[in-house]
């Protein structure tokens, strides 16, 4: 009985590491679609509407913001930044090298 216990709570432990996996994954499939979108010139209103809030949110010297948003899994991760003008427009963007949109970051290409 104790032996089964165990054995159901590590098969639910399991389950369970590979369901965050899955959710990380989507996670950051979606902002490299959303990414792919950002245009210079958005405001930050349209980016945070385009992408959701961001993971990360650092003010520059300048007074203008970087935001950052999860990509990759939890051991290999690439940033995806987007950089505002003390404007609050976006400058640039600092898209994953695989952030095109169109092949989820675990699908191996």
């Amino acid at each position: 009985m104790l032996l089964a216990k165990r054995l159901l709570g590590l098969v639910l432990l399991t389950l369970l590491g590979l369901a965050l996996h899955a959710c990380t994954a989507q996670e950051s499939f979606q902002n490299a679609e959303q990414c792919a979108k950002v245009e210079l010139g958005m405001s930050q209103e349209q980016v945070r509407s385009l992408m959701g809030a961001p993971t990360g949110d650092d003010q520059a010297p300048d007074g203008g913001r970087t935001w950052s948003y999860l990509f990759g899994s939890a051991t290999d991760t690439q940033p995806i930044s987007i950089v505002f003008g003390a404007d609050g427009r976006v400058s640039s963007k600092q898209c994953a090298p695989q952030a095109q949109g169109d092949q989820r970051p675990d699908s191996g290409s």
